[in-house]
């Protein structure tokens, strides 16, 4: 008889740091945080994108002073432009009447003007009648105009009387109101532009860090995967390529799911499948090994509760006789003592059952713990006569369960014991036979009822 209720191995796992705090610590030991930075694909991403955005915004604020520059030029050409049409106005009497005197006051009147570097009036043969700069007064231009000088805006309007060319008024333009124009514009920009580049920045690793999470969580699902720890699906909705990556995992997951429910239903039913050959070759134990194993959990539970593998102390409590397989039956139901040869066949069950148990990898250490159940806690036990800590935990309780389990059943050899010298022959195994820590826990058991719940409940199985 075996009831399935195992304990189920995912309710009990230990809880071990997130996934990313582990690849984080593994990360910056192994290769420092430059190594992370420089392999991380947010950053990666992050950095590309960000110097995408720098470089846009670098060309449009060079587009930006470009175009203002040109718009500047334009306007004081069209300034320059009207100050000599002006001067045509003021000049065209003065030129006619040969009255040079009059020419003064035409050119100063916009040489005067700010930002005008010159201004002249010439004649129809290019000779100039007047200009800014006295020294210039006289000179003649070959093409009738002063040829452009770097950095200043010329403008030039005929001064005609009946369409007959009579002569030129000229007004060039100094460039400096221009420069400064862009130089203030210029440091107006960088602000906006910088603190505008620096929230795009921000956006871009924030956006960048989205979209990678999703591949993170992927990522740390098959890592969990790989490492065999639980199951997991990504919560992902998207279209894209890692939308679909995301599905087909998880579709994945839900096969391995099945798959694995599947293997441990097999294995339920393998564990069942020995349990029920011990009981059926030594009808004296029925119900020992549930009983042995539901106490072993209960103690397990008070003495490591956060160290130990539930599922695998309770297989070893339930599979621990499993080597009597190997044992003759007529030393298991002999009426009487067993004589020395006996007695040392009986001692090999433990490593019959490890035997049993060792191709079974899924049952992980259990083989071990049915090793050595019979190990005691001064070393006088067997097969390898280990001692205290040198046996795993899982083996000194169920070592202790036993004996106690065996003493109050009915055996081929005695009948049952009154509870009470049950726990008086405990008592005297403390340090001996018993890790006295696990039987201080075993009695506190046994004070809050739970021991006698548990014979009851496997009497009320057995029943049924």
């Amino acid at each position: 008889m075996l009831k399935d209720n195992l304990v189920n191995p995912e309710e009990h796992r230990l809880v071990s740091k997130p996934l990313f705090l582990r690849e984080f610590g593994e990360q910056s030991r192994g290769n420092g945080f430059w190594s992370q930075f420089t392999f991380s694909l947010r950053w990666k991403v992050a950095l590309s994108f960000s110097v995408l955005l720098l470089i846009v915004t670098a060309l449009l604020f060079l587009a930006f002073l470009r175009y203002e520059k040109i718009f500047l030029i334009q306007e004081s050409r069209k300034r320059a432009q009207s100050m000599a049409r002006n001067m045509v106005i003021n000049a065209r009497d003065p030129l006619l009447s040969k009255d040079d005197l009059r020419f003064g006051p035409v050119i100063e009147s916009v040489s005067q003007d700010e930002g005008v570097r010159f201004a002249y009036l010439m004649n129809h043969q290019g000779e100039v009648l007047y200009h800014s700069d006295p020294e210039r007064t006289g000179e003649v231009m070959i093409q009738g105009a002063l040829p452009p000088e770097n950095g200043i805006i010329q403008a030039s309007a005929p001064i005609q009387v009946e369409d007959v060319l009579v002569g030129t008024a000229v007004v060039g333009l100094g460039m400096e109101h221009i420069d400064q124009a862009m130089l203030q514009t210029a440091t107006g920009l960088l602000l906006p532009l910088g603190l505008g580049a620096g929230a795009g920045v921000l956006g871009i690793i924030l956006l960048a860090g989205l979209h990678v999470n999703r591949i993170k969580r992927l990522e740390g699902a098959v890592q969990a995967l790989g490492a065999g720890e639980e199951l997991v699906q990504v919560e992902d909705n998207g279209i894209d390529e890692v939308g679909r990556l995301s599905k087909h995992f998880n579709d994945m997951v839900c096969q391995l799911k099945t798959a694995r429910e599947q293997n441990e239903r097999n294995l339920r039913e393998t564990i069942r499948a020995l349990a029920t050959a011990v009981e059926a070759k030594d009808a004296y134990t029925r119900g020992h090994c549930e009983r042995v194993a539901r106490i072993s959990l209960a103690i397990g539970k008070r003495v490591q509760p956060e160290k130990m593998d539930w599922s695998e102390l309770e297989l070893s409590g339930i599979l621990h006789d499993v080597g009597k397989i190997g044992v003759r039956a007529g030393i298991l139901g002999k009426i009487g003592p067993l004589t020395q040869e006996e007695y040392e066949g009986m001692q090999h069950h433990p490593d019959i059952g490890a035997m049993i148990l060792s191709p079974i990898s899924s049952l992980g250490t259990v083989g071990l713990y049915v090793r050595h159940h019979h190990e005691n806690f001064d070393g006088s036990g067997y097969p390898a006569g280990l001692k205290e800590d040198e046996i795993p935990m899982a083996s000194r309780i169920i070592r202790l369960v036993d004996s106690f389990d065996a003493m109050t059943t009915n055996r081929p050899y005695r009948h049952a014991l009154p509870k009470e010298e049950a726990f008086e022959r405990i008592s005297e195994g403390r340090g001996r036979q018993f890790d006295p820590a696990l039987v201080d826990v075993f009695f506190q058991l046994e004070a809050e009822g739970h021991i006698e719940n548990i014979f009851e409940e496997v009497k009320l199985s057995d029943a049924v």
